[in-house]
């Protein structure tokens, strides 16, 4: 009759040893690589999400200029107008209700301002809701005007410009979160006529 040896399963310790030391060799690896990837990239991935709220601020700005219109006090669609801030009239909120609502750059941050009319008769002397849209704005750098304004023949106005005459606006927004890296600003563009005005002011 034959012995046979029988044989014990599992891992002996120098086995387990070399199973975690890989483990671990394999981990530091991935972990290594994947802070290499987002700190080579962590410059683009910024940009991008400025890129992304700046792009949403344009958008709701410009679709707000196209429908500006007359004051709950009656007063004129466009209450100021300058090289990078414009203040206007307009239902911000489709609320029924005409906000007064101004987009201006403050140092690098481009906000918005909205003064929700109160009291009886309605006016605009409530305090003014101001949030940041996007930051990193480098017009003032590029010596770029955020804002263009454009008479009803399509002429380029120059400053300082005549409110009534103003029909059409063209914003150039210029987003760069570190100058210094590579790749360069990002100019976003967009433009808007203003429908509610009589084109025979």
């Amino acid at each position: 009759m034959k012995n046979y040896s029988q044989k014990k399963s599992g891992f002996t310790l120098l086995e387990t040893i070399v199973y975690i030391a890989l483990f671990n060799l394999i981990f530091i690896a991935i972990m290594n690589a994947t802070l290499t990837f987002y700190n080579s990239n962590r410059y683009t991935l910024e940009q991008m999400d400025q890129l992304d709220s700046a792009r949403k601020g344009v958008a709701a700005m410009v679709g707000g200029i196209r429908e500006a219109t007359y004051s709950e006090t009656g007063t004129y669609p466009i209450e100021a107008a300058s090289d990078n801030s414009i203040t206007y009239y307009a239902d911000y909120d489709n609320d029924g209700v005409v906000e007064r609502v101004r987009y201006f750059l403050t140092g690098t941050n481009f906000q918005r301002g909205v003064v929700e009319p109160t009291g009886s008769p309605l006016a605009y002397t409530g305090a003014e809701s101001v949030v940041t849209l996007a930051q990193y704005i480098r017009n003032t750098a590029q010596a770029v005007n955020i804002f263009q304004y454009y008479d009803s023949s399509g002429t380029l106005m120059t400053s300082p410009y005549t409110l009534i005459n103003i029909r059409y606006v063209k914003v150039s927004l210029i987003v760069n979160v570190n100058p210094a890296t590579l790749p360069n600003e990002f100019t976003l563009r967009s433009s808007a006529a203003i429908r509610n005005l009589k084109s025979n002011l």
